[in-house]
């Protein structure tokens, strides 16, 4: 908990101190039929920032909602198969292994590209 605060007071500063030292730089905005003028470049900055923070918000939904959806159907697999058996089983555990590859050949070895 205390590494947490120290974390965001620290954040929080160098936030502070990035918007003080970039005050007086300022420029220019152009939406081709309008410019805004005199925008300082923190904000610029940190407007970006917020926008590319919404634009991943449906992604991190998304996926929030697939392992909510798998640990569901798990669940529900585990109780069924206890049903069935009539006796207390081991909940389905869903495993992604990772693919081994071989050290014997290298896949780019084992066919020719007409490289000689």
């Amino acid at each position: 908990m205390p590494g947490r605060l120290i974390g965001i007071i620290l954040g929080i500063g160098l936030l502070v101190a990035f918007i003080a030292l970039n005050l007086h730089n300022v420029c220019d905005i152009s939406f081709g039929f309008y410019t805004l003028s005199g925008i300082p470049v923190f904000l610029i900055i940190l407007t970006s920032f917020a926008f590319g923070l919404i634009a991943a918000l449906p992604t991190v939904f998304a996926a929030y909602l697939h392992a909510h959806r798998v640990s569901k159907q798990i669940d529900t697999e585990s109780s069924r198969t206890k049903a069935e058996n009539g006796s207390e089983a081991k909940p389905a555990k869903v495993s992604r292994a990772r693919k081994k590859t071989s050290t014997k050949e290298d896949p780019l070895e084992a066919k020719e590209f007409g490289i000689n």
